[in-house]
């Protein structure tokens, strides 16, 4: 990982407004966590997201980077199996390009590696990929994943269209 901290990259609309909201009321944040606000008040920043785990075979998304994977700052105090305390998580900011839901995607292991080697200097900022689970295979220790660069330009073109 880069020691610059790059800036967060803001979502970019990639999926028409489908949400169904109150009259007189603004949608703060889109996807199924989406909040109504009276007229006139908009958020700045939004401080929490929720986290997004892919840990079932199968799991299925089209996620657009907005952060760098980074280490996180929790700490849970479990111990591994050797007794060591356990490492933070890998995350990053998320944006899911079908629901339009930012999260913070606590990043596996293999996916982090994929997208660290082959897109250098944290460039996979900004960038869209489609991310599935295939699950475990006998005698490995990770999960296996699919991790593939998406193009959603279409998927933009029929949102401005």
């Amino acid at each position: 990982m880069a020691n610059k901290a790059k800036k967060a990259v803001p979502p970019k609309k990639l999926v028409g407004e489908s949400f169904d909201k109150p009259a007189g009321t603004a949608l703060a944040v889109q996807g199924a966590t989406a909040m109504a606000l009276p007229t006139g008040i908009k958020l700045k920043r939004r401080l929490t997201l929720p986290s997004l785990v892919m840990k079932v075979r199968g799991d299925t998304r089209v996620l657009a980077f907005l952060s760098e994977i980074a280490e996180s700052k929790v700490v849970t105090g479990k111990k591994d199996a050797e007794g060591k305390p356990e490492k933070p998580a890998n995350v990053a900011s998320v944006a899911d390009v079908q629901t339009g839901e930012e999260f913070i995607f606590l990043v596996p292991a293999v996916v982090r590696s994929t997208l660290t080697q082959e897109y250098p200097d944290a460039s996979y900022v900004g960038k869209v990929f489609y991310i599935r689970n295939e699950g475990k295979r006998e005698g490995k220790r990770h999960i296996d994943f699919t991790v593939a660069e998406a193009d959603v330009s279409e998927l933009t073109a029929q949102a401005q269209g």
